[in-house]
């Protein structure tokens, strides 16, 4: 029977330092409050010695050789409570300290982090110098890092729900991690500093290197400039918006005439040109004029030159679908933007410049439209799939001899986003080298700075493949494999189902979409945090899918076993995939909701 979560986790982060352990233990167990429970996160060696009161609640977590943020992290991921506190093994609390924080904290609705003085406290670390860029929504200011690294974890107590929400403590660090998140915690302006001393800090050697600190200071630094930067070319467009919005001409979309202008990455080697290029020719299939831009130059192909007509005056409907700029790109009244996310957090600065300057977004799945609700996105928010060509990716016969080894395949830009090192440990988990089964990977853009294994059943290719050069790819696969841990839509995996392929996906976010037991095969998942890890062009926050290993081995050895299931699910998923997930329903829908915003009404 599981015990009631308590109203407080108290977490004690420990490495190698015995005694100082001890103290800080018993200064906790001293507090007066009764409805606390403790999280011992121990990197020693030998183990701490934890001898407390059958009565108290006290957990151990061995979290081995790890640094500061994975350490907190692990605290953090185990706490029952609504309410974090920290003490780590070099501090102790005084006797009133945690009812102290308390009463500040539940006093004050608005705030989510409460933080007190710290006596003797030891030398702090120089912070990065920084531009200061203007204040605005969820942005780290330098005096803001100067704030948030100065203040001593163990006299902090804030909401476990708003750590969480804006992505947690960063593993990657060694050193600096609790400074990181109360420093982005400040930029939320809902904190309080109890005026009082309620911590004594005693001087014990740092565990973390000169090398760990100089590390966690690049990553801080890049991670600030990065949003310094980006929150500045969001203003900057905002900027140039303001004052020079041209009013909607009611004459450019009507019953009669329907003119748009499409904001749009057109290049071949990405998933947002296979995108634009498919849904502009849906549109003009179904009576739209397009007009592409304003891009920069080099943007569109050559074949599209014909699109990139009379950009001005933007008095059109303006749709934007490129990952460089964003909904005050441009001019026109009614911006559209499509746009999606791979965890359960936005960006602070979309969310500013969609608040500001969209009239609606179109994301590409129902979890996504959740993500936007809880990130503070106020305009609505409406499901836009993705479609399939089915002349691009028609229905596939694979015959076969019986000779060939089942091929298990998957393609895709390879980073631990897609879940590849996850689908190569199944893989070499689940079959012996003398079973006749493969992996072939098919890397679309840079080398793979994974580790892929010196195994002769797992083929890597590098290059991004298009028409019958892809089809001749997909008719190698006996099967198709997306393991993703995060994916706005997962176009590859729709892709593969059109021509046949029995499909292996997530069951989160982008592909939940198209996944059904009846033709494929969910992969069950469990939620984790990113820890902030750079994929893409930008770092991420939040939680995202992390496949369910056992479930994929499991399924995985299920259609090596069973082949003429799987090639009759797939026959099935390409008949579903055909007549539900076209481009011309994709377009018709736009051009539905379109015509409600031309009358003045929001698109539910």
């Amino acid at each position: 029977m599981q015990t009631p979560a308590p109203f407080i986790s108290v977490i004690i982060c420990t490495r190698d330092r015995h005694e100082g352990f001890r103290r800080a233990l018993a200064s906790v167990l001293a507090q007066p409050a009764t409805d606390f429970e403790v999280i011992v996160v121990d990197s020693s060696t030998p183990p701490v010695c934890i001898a407390v009161d059958a009565g108290r609640d006290v957990r151990r977590l061995p979290a081995g050789d790890c640094g500061e943020g994975m350490a907190r992290a692990m605290g953090l991921q185990a706490a029952r409570g609504e309410l974090v506190a920290w003490c780590d093994d070099d501090d102790e609390w005084t006797p009133d300290h945690l009812q102290a924080l308390r009463d500040a904290l539940l006093q004050r609705p608005e705030v989510d982090l409460v933080y007190a003085a710290a006596l003797e406290p030891g030398p702090l670390p120089e912070p990065p110098v920084v531009k200061q860029p203007s204040s605005g929504r969820r942005l780290i200011r330098y005096g803001e890092q100067r704030r948030g690294l100065a203040i001593s974890s163990s006299s902090v107590l804030h909401r476990a729900a708003a750590a969480r929400a804006i992505g947690g403590f960063d593993r990657r660090l060694r050193a600096l991690a609790g400074g990181d998140l109360w420093s982005r915690m400040l930029a939320e302006r809902r904190e309080y500093r109890l005026p009082r001393d309620l911590t004594l800090h005693h001087r014990e050697q740092d565990v973390a290197s000169h090398d760990d600190r100089q590390a966690a200071w690049e990553l801080l630094r890049r991670d600030w400039g990065d949003i310094t930067h980006r929150t500045n070319e969001t203003r900057r467009r905002m900027r140039q918006r303001q004052g020079n919005v041209v009013p909607f001409n009611a004459e450019t979309w009507n019953a009669s005439r329907r003119e748009l202008l499409f904001q749009a990455q057109f290049k071949d080697t990405g998933s947002f040109g296979i995108v634009t290029r498919a849904l502009t020719q849906a549109l003009q299939d179904e009576g739209v004029g397009v007009t592409l831009g304003p891009l920069r130059e080099g943007t569109y192909s050559p074949e599209h030159a014909a699109l990139t007509g009379r950009v001005e005056p933007q008095d059109r409907i303006s749709l934007v679908y490129d990952w460089r700029s964003g909904a005050a790109g441009p001019r026109a009244e009614i911006v559209v933007l499509y746009t999606m996310w791979e965890t359960t957090i936005a960006p602070p600065y979309h969310i500013e410049e969609i608040n500001n300057a969209a009239t609606m977004i179109y994301v590409p799945c129902r979890e996504n439209v959740r993500v936007a609700r809880e990130s503070g996105i106020e305009v609505p928010a409406k499901v836009l799939v993705h479609g399939v060509d089915a002349r691009r990716f028609p229905y596939l016969e694979r015959p076969r001899d019986g000779s060939e080894p089942y091929t298990f395949g998957t393609n895709g830009v390879f980073n631990r986003r897609k879940g590849i090192d996850a689908l190569i440990r199944a893989f070499q988990e689940e079959f012996l080298p003398g079973e006749p089964v493969r992996l072939v990977l098919k890397n679309t853009w840079r080398a793979y700075r994974g580790d892929i294994p010196d195994d002769p059943r797992i083929v890597p290719l590098h290059g991004f493949r298009r028409g019958d050069d892809l089809l001749d790819f997909l008719r190698e696969l006996d099967a198709y494999v997306l393991p993703s841990r995060g994916e706005g839509f997962g176009l590859t995996g729709i892709e593969a189902m059109a021509t046949g392929l029995p499909l292996i996906a997530t069951n989160w976010s982008g592909p939940a979409e198209y996944l059904d037991p009846a033709d494929s095969y969910p992969l069950r998942y469990t939620l984790e945090d990113t820890g902030g890890e750079w994929f893409g062009d930008r770092r991420q926050w939040g939680y995202w899918a992390e496949p369910d290993i056992a479930h994929l081995r499991q399924l995985m050895r299920h259609l090596f076993e069973h082949r003429e299931e799987g090639i009759e699910k797939g026959r099935q998923a390409s008949a579903r995939v055909h007549r539900d997930w076209t481009w011309q329903r994709v377009a018709q829908q736009v051009i539905a909701d379109f015509d409600q915003l031309a009358r003045g009404v929001t698109p539910v």
